[in-house]
C-alpha cells in the first residue's frame, strides 16, 4: 500500500508541476506581453497618416446579423476604410439589407459570388473575389455574425502594421447566453490565449477568421487559398499556419481591437470546433500535440487526485497532500483564466471554472471523434 501510496502522489506531483507550468508559461504569455505594452506607451505626439484599410465580409443567409452588427463596422473612428460585403449565394433577405445600408452608408461596397459555383470552397471563393475588389493594401476580416466592441476597432488592428509586419492576430471573444455558452466562452478563451501566446513567442500557428489582418501582396504573392481550395474551411487558421512567420506576425489584444462572435445555438458553436478539428489536421508543426498534451495531463492530474483520495482514504495525509495540490492549481489557474479573461474583456468565471476545466477537454475529445467518424470526405468539396 505503501508503494502505491508513493507512486500516486509523486505522479500527482508531477502532473501538478507540468500543469502550473503551461499556466504560468504559456496562458499567461498574453497577460504579460499586454502589461509590458500598456507600460511601455507613450504619448504620440506625430499625426501619422491613417493607412487604408478594406474590411471584408463573407455573408450567406445571414440578412439579421448583417442588419444589426454591419452599422458597427460602418461607423468606426476611422478615415480610410471601406467595408466590402461578398454575398455569398444567399437566398433570404441579405440582398435587400445591403442595398438598404448601401445607401445610408458611403463606404459600404456589396458584390456576389454566383449560387452556381461548385467543387470548391465558397468562402474562399467569396473571400477572394472581395479581396480582388479591395483598394487598400491592408486586408481586415471579420463575419456577419460579428462585432467590434469599440469605435477604434479598425485603427487598433491598422496600427499594428510595419514595413516588416504583414500579418496582425487579434480576439474575439463569444457571447453568453446560457450553460453551453459560457463552454464555448471558455474553451474558445483558451484557444485565443493559446494562439496568441505562440505567436508573442514568435511561433505564430494560427489566427481566426472573426478578427484577423493581413496585407494584399502577401495573399496574391502566395496564391490565396489554391493549396486548399477545396476544404471546406481553413481560410483563416491554414492560411496563417502556412504563412506566418517570426518576423511577419503581430498581435494586437487592446480592449480597443477585440470583437465579439454572436453564437446563437450549440449546433453553431459544434459546427465551428469540428471544422476548426478537421483543418487542424493540416498544420504544420507540433502545436497541436503540445496542447493535446495538456489535456492528457490536466486528465491525469484529475484522475490521480480522485485515485489517491479513494486508495489512500485510511492514510490521511495522502487526500490531505492531493487536496493541497488540487487546491494550488485552481487558485492559479483562477488567476491566469480570470486576469486574462478581463484583459480580453471575458466575462470572468467563478467556481464554474472547476465544471469548465474539466468539461471542456472531453468536448473537445468529442468533436475530434466525431469528425473523425463522419470521414475527411463530409469536409471536402467534390
Amino acid at each position: 500500500m505503501e508503494t502505491i501510496d508513493f507512486v500516486l502522489t509523486g505522479c500527482l506531483f508531477v502532473c501538478f508541476v507540468i500543469q502550473v507550468f503551461y499556466y504560468l508559461y504559456f496562458f499567461a504569455k498574453p497577460l504579460r506581453y499586454q502589461k509590458k505594452n500598456n507600460k511601455n506607451k507613450t504619448v504620440e505626439t506625430v499625426e501619422i497618416p491613417s493607412p487604408g484599410v478594406s474590411v471584408i465580409i463573407s455573408s450567406k443567409n445571414e440578412s439579421q446579423n448583417l442588419a444589426q452588427f454591419l452599422p458597427s463596422i460602418l461607423e468606426q473612428d476611422y478615415d480610410n476604410f471601406e467595408v466590402i460585403v461578398v454575398n455569398d449565394g444567399s437566398t433570404d433577405e441579405s440582398e435587400e439589407v445591403l442595398g438598404k445600408l448601401e445607401r445610408q452608408y458611403g463606404n459600404l461596397y456589396k458584390t456576389h459570388i454566383p449560387v452556381e459555383a461548385k467543387n470548391i470552397s465558397h468562402k474562399k471563393l467569396a473571400l477572394t473575389v472581395g479581396i480582388k475588389a479591395a483598394k487598400h493594401d491592408i486586408l481586415l476580416f471579420t463575419e456577419a455574425n460579428n462585432q467590434p466592441l469599440s469605435k477604434n476597432w479598425i485603427k487598433s488592428m491598422a496600427g499594428k502594421f510595419d514595413s516588416n509586419t504583414e500579418i496582425v492576430l487579434g480576439f474575439s471573444r463569444y457571447n453568453r447566453w446560457g450553460f453551453a455558452s459560457n463552454l464555448a466562452g471558455f474553451d474558445n478563451l483558451l484557444t485565443g490565449l493559446k494562439y496568441l501566446s505562440k505567436a508573442i513567442m514568435k511561433h505564430p500557428y494560427m489566427g481566426i477568421g472573426t478578427n484577423l489582418a493581413y496585407k494584399k501582396d502577401l495573399f496574391f504573392s502566395k496564391k490565396g487559398f489554391s493549396k486548399y481550395l477545396k476544404l471546406q474551411s481553413g481560410e483563416d487558421d491554414l492560411f496563417i499556419n502556412e504563412l506566418a512567420n517570426k518576423t511577419n506576425t503581430k498581435v494586437e489584444i487592446s480592449q480597443e481591437s477585440i470583437t465579439q462572435t454572436n453564437i446563437e445555438s450549440f449546433e453553431i458553436w459544434k459546427d465551428i470546433k469540428i471544422c476548426r478539428e478537421v483543418t487542424q489536421s493540416y498544420y504544420a508543426g507540433n502545436e497541436i500535440r503540445l496542447w493535446r498534451f495538456e489535456y492528457l495531463i490536466r486528465f491525469l492530474f484529475w484522475g490521480l487526485a480522485i485515485a489517491s483520495s479513494i486508495i489512500s482514504w485510511e492514510t490521511m495525509y495522502i487526500p490531505a497532500i492531493a487536496g493541497f495540490l488540487f487546491i494550488i492549481r485552481f487558485l492559479i489557474l483562477y488567476n491566469v483564466i480570470n486576469k486574462s479573461a478581463r484583459m480580453l474583456l471575458v466575462k470572468p468565471y467563478k467556481f464554474s471554472l472547476l465544471i469548465f476545466d474539466l468539461l471542456q477537454p472531453i468536448f473537445n475529445i468529442y468533436f475530434h471523434f466525431t469528425k473523425t467518424f463522419q470521414g475527411k470526405n463530409d469536409y471536402i468539396w467534390r
